[in-house]
């Protein structure tokens, strides 16, 4: 490093929304962000990257234009926010994860926690309904156990401290992702793919969530 330059009192925000999804749990990094927003949207600016950022549910993450919107040097420019396109099994999970968020939202009873907790049990019983003729097939509940390893590493899901693995907290993230005005519509699609797929079939390969994660 030259002499002269100085590194940013922000750049350790910069670097962990390169890294992925940022939550306000995240303390020092959250309230760095949260501190310089205007410098760090002018830095992802300059290389073609949106910042989204949701102060009130508490997460940011980087967004990458695509160039429909008619913006021809944004299609010039190499990805860094990845595309990844979900299993049928791992899109399953999320939509349903999305709809344990909104019931959590919408339920009237009193709580002190702020966080949608789910165990494995529970998402395991979510999930059979769209698998009826493999519900006690043990391979089907390593891919039920694969989906939400999936959904941890996508900031989707985020296993809780002393649980072995049982319990999880669903990620606000979600709801960025998979808008509430889009859950019926996405919901119905996977049903009919359910219905359409005979007993065994691969189920194909579902781009539900686009921009999934950053440096997937």
């Amino acid at each position: 490093m030259m002499k002269n330059e100085i590194i940013a009192s922000y750049a350790p925000a910069i670097i962990k929304l390169l890294q992925g999804i940022l939550y306000d749990d995240d303390d020092d990094y959250w309230g760095m962000l949260l501190n310089n927003e205007r410098n760090v949207r002018e830095y992802f600016g300059k290389i073609g990257l949106r910042l989204y950022l949701d102060e009130a549910e508490g997460y940011a993450f980087l967004q990458q234009p695509d160039g429909d919107d008619g913006d021809e040097e944004a299609k010039t420019l190499p990805r860094l926010v990845k595309r990844v396109p979900l299993s049928y099994e791992v899109t399953v999970l999320c939509v349903l994860l999305r709809e344990k968020l909104l019931d959590f939202k919408n339920s009237t009873s009193t709580s002190d926690s702020e966080r949608c907790i789910v165990s494995k049990h529970q998402i395991h019983d979510l999930m059979r309904p769209f698998f009826p003729e493999q519900t006690d097939d043990p391979k089907l509940l390593k891919k039920f156990d694969e989906s939400i390893n999936r959904a941890i590493k996508l900031y989707f899901l985020k296993e809780l401290k002393n649980t072995e693995g049982e319990s999880y907290e669903i990620r606000r993230i979600l709801k960025a992702k998979i808008p509430a005005e889009t859950l019926t519509e996405i919901k119905k699609g996977l049903e009919a793919d359910r219905t359409l797929s005979p007993k065994g079939a691969e189920f194909p390969t579902s781009p539900v969530l686009p921009e999934d994660k950053s440096n997937a």
